[in-house]
């Protein structure tokens, strides 16, 4: 996102505001340094407390929590997003970011009325026959509202709030600011990666402020579960949809999580958790695009017992190659196999080189230890998940976001299972689903597509053969043949030469000079101090301190 359009007047507002809060709440030592420091003077009355406590006794972490509270829209959608890298932040600060409840103070009327004809390019009474002016929900990017089309058709309106994107593009801008102002000056939180988080926050939050994308993944959506029977989803009104607009059939449906109006039309909670959570493994391991904040207030049941997912805003997708990863990690957490589940987090990471495999093992082992003495229907998933990523932060397993957002989506539709049905276990659940992944992984026919493609593969490597070794003799004959290499490991072994190198040439013009200043003093050359040539004992006490550094050198480095 640019700012070359923003104002200055409204950056340095903001700047400020931002500044203020960090420092009420106890990050004096971030605002000490450009480019923020240049806005501390303002302040000059700080209130380092919070509901009458002294911000000193909250921990660093709930701090930040409030810091983000405070700042608003922007700050804590990136908090939200932030929470999903376990991999990268520490779990404490994770879990304070999972605090944050998306609710905000309802736009005014006439600014939704505004937005409304500014979007649609028309007056409303034109297009609606009602429209309820008080949200249904009010949230900090967009709210939503019934209404009514001509016809009689009653829709929903998911309008952006007014002014939201000026606001986050300045917010990203000071949100950069402070992730290098956070790389060079505090090192040591650069293992959290400050501004890689930032800028996966802005890809994210540049897609979910844009409706026309979540109306395409509503269409996506409703495509891959075609002529299932199970469930149902909203139709989109395109000529009434924007990037700030989006219109969509009301439904009428029971929320998930109401047992006494679920049985008023025939179904128990557990019969809803195992329809509804399976057919959310369809979603992950068969079609590898997944609803990713499946919480209560975004499913419903129809009358017909059919499941309805709302708010399509925050999608994943997975690639194939990931939902096998996926598929083995969880099959081996089912199975207790350490090696197996060892396998499949290396498998996860970016860079594996620098893992300690051997620790990491007794890690693992010591992590099914842990459930050793239970039953897989006592298994906590929320815990299993905890461990897992506490393995992800401490071995710094880089795994990718989409993968991550999968895994806490994972916990989220647990937990509306067990709303439903207490007993319910989605470990044993989710066990047909990998295995019949995994199964169509090693099946016939993709073994047989695969030795295909090998040896298509081989069959163009075979074509291509001569012809490169053609290249590669001609450019032996012209002597054009350049050979590049990448030495590692030899840093050490560089520098201890140029150091050596360097005490050899110190060494060589010292006895130099320590020589010629003797021959002066033989020669006996004028002028004289107390009857010794002045210029021979220059050059001794020159030798000297030359001398002394060196030998300094030498001792503090402890090599003799």
């Amino acid at each position: 996102m640019s700012i070359a359009n923003t104002s200055k007047p409204t950056l340095i507002g903001r700047y400020e505001k931002v500044i203020g809060v960090l420092i009420k709440y106890g990050f004096a030592d971030v605002a000490a340094h450009p480019p923020f420091s240049r806005f501390v003077p303002k302040w000059k009355k700080l209130v380092p407390k919070h509901d009458g406590r002294p911000v000193t006794e909250f921990t660093r972490y709930e701090r930040i929590r409030m810091v983000c509270e405070e700042l608003g829209t922007t700050f804590i959608k990136f908090a939200q997003i932030a929470s999903n890298r376990p991999d990268v932040l520490p779990e404490e600060l994770v879990e304070e970011l999972q605090k944050f409840q998306d609710h905000a103070t309802p736009v005014p009327e006439a600014d939704i009325r505004s937005t409304l004809e500014q979007e649609l390019g028309d007056k409303l009474e034109k297009l609606f026959e009602q429209i309820d002016f008080q949200p249904i929900a009010s949230a900090s990017m967009a709210q939503v509202h019934r209404a009514r089309l001509l016809g009689g058709r009653e829709v929903v309106l998911k309008v952006q709030r007014p002014g939201i994107a000026d606001t986050v593009e300045l917010d990203i801008h000071i949100l950069k600011s402070l992730a290098r102002l956070i790389e060079h000056r505090f090192p040591a939180f650069n293992a959290y990666q400050p501004m890689e988080l930032v800028k996966m926050f802005e890809t994210s939050i540049a897609k979910e402020m844009n409706f026309t994308l979540e109306a395409a993944s509503m269409r996506r959506f409703e495509e891959q579960f075609k002529g299932n029977p199970d469930i149902y989803v909203p139709f989109v009104y395109p000529e009434f949809s924007t990037e700030k607009l989006l219109c969509m059939e009301y439904v009428d449906g029971i929320k998930c999580t109401d047992l006494a109006a679920l049985g008023s039309i025939g179904m128990t909670g557990p019969q809803l958790a195992l329809k509804g959570i399976n057919l959310y493994f369809e979603q992950v391991f068969d079609h590898g695009f997944f609803h990713a904040d499946p919480h209560p207030g975004n499913i419903f049941v129809l009358p017909d017992q059919r499941v309805c997912f709302i708010d399509f805003g925050m999608m994943g997708s997975v690639a194939e190659s990931d939902r096998e990863m996926l598929a083995d990690l969880l099959l081996a957490v089912h199975d207790r196999d350490v090696g197996g589940l060892k396998k499949a987090l290396l498998r996860f990471s970016w860079d594996e080189e620098k893992i300690d495999q051997k620790n990491l093992e007794y890690d693992l082992m010591e992590f099914f230890q842990n459930y050793s003495n239970i039953g897989i229907e006592e298994i906590d998933t929320n815990e299993v998940m905890a461990a897992l990523n506490s393995l992800f932060f401490d071995y710094k397993i880089r795994v990718p976001a989409n993968m991550l957002l999968l895994l806490k989506a994972l916990v989220i539709i647990e937990g509306v299972g067990l709303m439903l049905d207490p007993r319910y276990n989605i470990i044993e659940n989710i066990h047909p689903f990998v295995t019949r992944l995994l199964g169509r992984k090693y099946s016939p026919a993709k073994l047989s597509k695969n030795v295909i493609k090998t040896l298509g593969d081989l069959s163009k490597l075979a074509s291509s053969l001569p012809e490169d070794l053609e290249v590669v003799m001609e450019k032996i004959k012209q002597g054009k043949l350049h050979i590049e290499f990448e030495h590692r490991g030899l840093e050490p072994l560089d520098d201890a030469l140029e150091a050596s190198s360097k005490r050899i040439s110190f060494a060589v013009v010292l006895g130099a000079l320590i020589l010629g200043s003797s021959l002066l003093v033989i020669a006996d050359v004028p002028p004289h101090i107390n009857n010794v040539p002045a210029l021979g004992v220059f050059g001794f006490v020159i030798s000297g301190l030359f001398g002394l550094r060196w030998l300094r050198s030498i001792w503090k480095q402890g090599k003799f």
